[in-house]
């Protein structure tokens, strides 16, 4: 019980950091596959214009 007091902060804060830093990682992995799917939508609709 005294070890898990005394480790609730410290796991409290330690998890705050990896919620923040999935956050911007799953925020870039978006912004990623919309820059992927714009890229692949552009040359389909380009390969269609020139057919």
């Amino acid at each position: 019980m005294i070890h898990q007091n005394n480790e609730s902060p410290l796991i409290s804060t330690h998890l705050r950091f990896p919620n923040v830093q999935e956050f911007l990682y799953s925020i870039l992995f978006l912004v990623l596959v919309a820059g992927y799917l714009v890229r692949t939508h552009l040359f389909v609709s380009r390969a269609y214009s020139v057919l």
